[in-house]
């Protein structure tokens, strides 16, 4: 027997308090991150279980993320911590948003975009296009911390499918919860629907396909080649003997899953006809189970209907036409006249040919007016329950998520919103947001500025803004009307960036600038040609204060708001 080396008996034994100690710290922090959901309990409110059951006034418990009762009679808990309804609140579901970017960074940065032309190596055995890469997993792209994700918090969105943004065949989606905590209990599917569209490259790129045409034979031969490869490595699974191993590209697995029913697709529409041709490449390959992403609200329902597929709707207003002139009205074309007009109607239209229709927010330039576009269908026609059905039980079930999320039932994930005001009159603001039981309290944001103010923002505007001593000078460009100003940005550094929303409250400018990591929203305050305001970054790092100038250089064009 070997004998033991003291001075290592010792320094191990010495180890050990410090282990104890180190493996204390690893639990208190997976404790300060992944904080237990406590047990709450909603009292006296008017409760939305589902579209069309309502409990005019009842209590909602909930415990460790579930629902656990709800009714006029149900008891609250001792150990229950209470929220009484105030006047005019009303509980709902949260809501689903069954395609959506969130979390995702779809502005890549400079450094990653590379010089016009250079294409970063394509390591492994990728399909011979590069917009072709179904086996791609969006689940590797979230942010969980991305400010895409209080945005829609913010709005009353407790779930979200996210969509890959790019290619042909994009690559798989998946259900994110939307809510803080570490990124593996957030991924409630990581591999939902395999997503595909049309897609082209401009002619200029070199890349393959540059038409609709190309577009339509790319996702055919890609289905047919994968069925083929599948084929042969069966038949060299079965006897190997005399054969070459058939090639491997990493593409076929996810392909042969869609061919074999594994995964649905989800079909993003870019053009009015492609949902049709969706229909046809389905048919074809004896694809089931699939749903289309619409344009907006100013596709045609004959087009979308054409599919033979649910609709996911992006509720994306067509822009309104210019009438100001003799000229503008001689130049709109009835067409557009007519989306317009017909753009609220859409979601009814399609529910009367039998098509299911779920609301969603890809493909919004502002997703923030989700809400205020859902309003004007209710105020179009659409009733109050299939506004509520297209963002709770109707996502819920195309998304395979019915008995788990959509309705407030015993058992349920505790996914609940609740609003102050008319949920479907563009004026209800969300106060308390659960998701898995996990609480978050909006606080009403005090007005700034003079509400009551009158001003015109448009112009041109040269902008200073100051960061931690230092100084940057940029300008700023809003047009528009009231209710649909627009804008943009530009400097030296960064360009041009567009602004996803202007919105003007009294003398009081909000705009929101995409980039990076997430959105920026800094509000101004107007006094005749100069405004000031000031906005706060925050990181995990810390925080910082941003405090802008800006003084106009150029006055309105046209006439006034």
């Amino acid at each position: 027997m070997a004998a033991r080396d003291p001075g290592t008996s010792r320094s191990r034994a010495a180890r050990v308090p410090a282990l104890i100690l180190a493996f204390a710290g690893v639990l208190a922090a997976a404790g300060a991150v992944a904080e237990r959901p406590r047990t709450y309990a909603i009292t006296g409110a008017r409760i939305v279980t589902a579209p069309g059951a309502v409990i005019a006034r009842g209590n909602l418990v909930l415990r460790d993320g579930l629902i656990e009762a709800v009714g006029a009679g149900v008891a609250v808990p001792a150990d229950a911590e209470v929220i009484e309804a105030e006047a005019g609140w009303s509980v709902y579901p949260a809501l689903i948003d069954a395609a959506s970017t969130v979390g995702l960074d779809t502005e890549a940065p400079a450094a990653a975009r590379g010089r016009p032309g250079e294409e970063p190596p394509r390591t492994g055995s990728p399909h011979e296009l590069k917009a072709v890469h179904p086996e791609a997993a969006v689940v590797d792209q979230l942010d969980t911390r991305h400010t895409s994700v209080a945005r829609h918090r913010e709005m009353g969105f407790g779930a979200a499918q996210v969509l890959p943004p790019k290619g042909v065949f994009r690559g798989e989606s998946a259900v994110l919860m939307l809510r803080d905590g570490p990124a593996a209990e957030l991924i409630f599917n990581p591999h939902l629907f395999q997503v595909a569209a049309l897609e082209t490259a401009s002619f200029m790129s070199g890349q393959y396909p540059s038409s609709k045409f190309g577009a339509v034979a790319t996702v055919r031969q890609a289905l047919l080649d994968a069925r083929r490869a599948g084929e042969w490595r069966a038949r060299w699974m079965a006897d190997p003997s005399g054969l070459a191993p058939p090639e491997f590209r990493a593409s076929d697995a996810a392909l042969l899953e869609v061919l074999g029913g594994g995964r649905p697709l989800a079909w993003v529409a870019l053009s009015a006809l492609d949902p049709g041709r969706f229909a046809g490449i389905a048919s074809e390959f004896g694809l089931e189970g699939g749903m289309v992403v619409a344009r907006g609200l100013g596709d045609r329902a004959a087009d979308l209907a054409a599919a033979h597929m649910p609709v996911l709707l992006p509720l994306e207003m067509p822009a309104k036409p210019e009438l100001g002139t003799d000229a503008d009205v001689f130049e709109a074309s009835l067409d557009e006249l007519q989306s317009y007009l017909d753009a609220p109607r859409l979601p009814g239209t399609l529910r009367k040919a039998g098509v299911d229709v779920a609301f969603v927010t890809a493909g919004m330039k502002n997703p923030r007016r989700f809400t205020e576009n859902l309003a004007a269908l209710v105020k179009a026609g659409l009733s109050p329950d299939e506004a509520l059905a297209g963002v709770t039980t109707t996502p819920a079930r195309l998304l395979g998520l019915s008995r788990v999320l959509g309705t407030l039932e015993p058992g349920k994930q505790a996914n609940v919103m609740v609003v102050a005001g008319d949920l479907f009159d563009g004026k209800a603001v969300v106060r308390h947001l659960f998701v898995q039981g996990h609480h978050q309290l909006f606080e009403g944001e005090k007005p700034a500025g003079d509400p009551s103010a009158v001003v015109d923002p448009r112009g041109r505007w040269t902008v200073s803004t100051e960061v931690m001593g230092r100084t940057a000078e940029s300008s700023w460009t809003i047009a528009g009307e009231r209710e649909a100003w627009t804008g943009f940005s530009e400097s030296a550094r960064a360009g041009r960036r567009d602004f996803s929303s202007v919105v003007l409250k009294g003398n009081a400018l909000t705009v929101v600038s995409p980039g990076q990591g997430g959105e920026m929203k800094v509000t101004v305050v107007i006094d005749g040609d100069a405004f000031k305001g000031e906005s706060t970054m925050s990181s995990e790092r810390g925080s910082v204060t941003m405090k802008l100038e800006g003084r106009r250089a150029a006055a309105p064009q046209g006439s006034k708001p």
